[in-house]
């Protein structure tokens, strides 16, 4: 569910106060194991900020944006326990406050408390339950935990309601991966470009996708976008090597693996 992804416009993977730096709900964990070299909110695009929302901003505010606000701005500071004990006081007063619940678990998710973020999901959706992007947060999170069927249906559904929805297409696409089924999963990634064609990692995924099913031709055209949207994605490069390998194009193999490695010592 984190903000950072890889694009032209924000590089590498980026810090956690950076998930509490603008409004917005997003989804988009990929799983940690398989995708260490990406955040986990990067892809799942087609919301509107950073995988969080707030309160709109008032001059003192209410008491539940004040709370809101303390809240953030412990994450600011790193206080992670303060930040729970306010997001707690929020939800206290406010049991269905969807930027509270949502804040809250984007903050477990990405501290490796997944469980704990999926119960905050799951208490977001019974009041909010046609909310799209508790939805797409609440499916990646699902598929990082390697329940496929569950995050399937979540990330589905959100896709009957918002058929374009980058985020959704994205982390579904992850899961047809993760379930060995490139070439479903390649459909979705392909979707995910269509709507956000600066995420270097669904290209990446996209071409990765491509070379298990054998289109080895498409999957160089994917790695090779991949790459132009982030220069320092050692990964594709090291990926776009083997598919060039596959091709039986050794100098332009070597290269970029070469690439790879320089960008892994920088």
């Amino acid at each position: 569910m984190r903000r950072a992804r890889h694009s032209r416009s924000s590089g590498r993977e980026q810090a956690l106060d950076e998930l509490f730096a603008t409004a917005g709900l997003e989804g988009d964990p990929a799983a940690r194991g398989v995708d260490s070299h990406f955040s986990l909110r990067p892809f799942a695009e087609g919301g509107t900020g950073d995988g969080h929302v707030e309160a709109d901003p008032v001059n003192e505010g209410t008491v539940p944006e004040q709370l809101l606000r303390r809240a953030r701005e412990a994450m600011d500071r790193s206080r992670r326990t303060e930040a729970i004990q306010i997001y707690r006081q929020l939800l206290t007063l406010e049991p269905g406050n969807l930027a509270g619940r949502n804040n809250l678990a984007l903050l477990f998710e990405s501290t490796g408390e997944p469980e704990m973020a999926i119960d905050e999901l799951n208490a977001a959706l019974r009041h909010h339950p046609d909310q799209l992007d508790l939805l797409v947060n609440r499916g990646a999170i699902q598929g990082t935990l390697k329940r496929y069927a569950e995050a399937e249906a979540d990330l589905r559904r959100a896709l009957r309601l918002a058929p374009g929805h980058s985020g959704a297409h994205y982390n579904l696409g992850l899961v047809l991966w993760k379930k060995g089924l490139p070439e479903d999963a390649a459909d979705e990634f392909r979707r995910a470009v269509e709507s956000d064609a600066e995420n270097s990692a669904a290209w990446y995924y996209l071409g990765d996708a491509l070379n298990q099913t054998g289109d080895l031709s498409r999957a160089q055209q994917a790695l090779e976008e991949a790459v132009r949207q982030d220069p320092t994605f050692a990964k594709a490069f090291h990926l776009l090597g083997r598919v060039f390998d596959r091709m039986h194009r050794p100098t332009e193999a070597i290269d970029m693996y070469r690439r790879a490695r320089e960008i892994g010592t920088q």
